[in-house]
């Protein structure tokens, strides 16, 4: 693929300071991800992937490092807090363990909310929104409040959040750790789909081995780095 990459990190580190020492959470990780690449991030807990995907997404600053998107070095250890939120709600989709959909606020409505706060006017959101939902098989549950989805459903609407701006980057941690093997499967499947369909670079850091011949390539973090080793799944 040409161009630049999407995501590109460059010895990117966090150390926090505690009362028994340094705490290497992140300790020089370099990783590039494509357009229309699905990489999966494993490791055991407390390996790294986490304070990877805060400091990828922009979420927090690193100790030191660079995080760039589309060549365009974003983040660093002096990087602005509030230009990074500006940059991180245009261009970086977010997906967790747990939905968090506002409970009062039907499917089409959560999905649309983003949109409506970048002003673009609400009859506008909620007809992009229906879109989104539909290409996830949920046009039928659109007005539906989360109480109503399943687990799930719920997952996939927050999906449809997540790429309600169109951003090139969409990064998931343990999307499908409160689902079940299918629901989990369909998942999935779905960021599959969006790297391949619409180009975006998809990164899930999981420690589900269901679906692993579904990524383009596995990096596997111990101890804040990427390590080199055999899958063993």
């Amino acid at each position: 693929m040409s161009g630049a990459p999407v995501l590109s990190v460059r010895s990117l580190t966090r150390h926090y300071a505690t009362g028994a020492g340094l705490v290497r959470a992140l300790d020089g990780v370099s990783l590039d991800v494509a357009a229309g690449e699905l990489v999966g991030i494993f490791g055991p807990s407390g390996s790294g992937k986490s304070t990877f995907l805060m400091l990828a997404g922009l979420l927090e600053n690193p100790t030191s490092g660079e995080v760039w998107l589309a060549g365009e070095r974003v983040s660093h250890a002096g990087a602005d807090l509030d230009a990074l939120r500006e940059i991180r709600r245009k261009r970086i989709g977010f997906v967790f363990q747990k939905a968090n959909l506002i409970p009062f606020l039907s499917a089409v409505e959560n999905v649309a909310l983003g949109l409506e706060i970048a002003d673009v006017t609400p009859a506008d959101a909620r007809v992009h929104g229906r879109r989104l939902l539909a290409a996830l098989d949920l046009a039928h549950r659109a007005d539906s409040l989360p109480a109503k989805l399943s687990g799930g459903e719920q997952q996939r609407v927050a999906v449809a959040r997540a790429l309600a701006n169109a951003p090139p980057l969409i990064l998931a941690d343990e999307p499908t750790a409160a689902l079940d093997r299918v629901r989990g499967r369909q998942v999935m499947e779905i960021f599959r789909r969006i790297a391949a369909t619409r180009g975006a670079a998809v990164v899930v850091i999981t420690h589900d081995p269901r679906s692993t011949n579904l990524f383009d390539r596995i990096v596997h973090f111990e101890d804040g780095r990427v390590c080199e080793r055999p899958q063993i799944y």
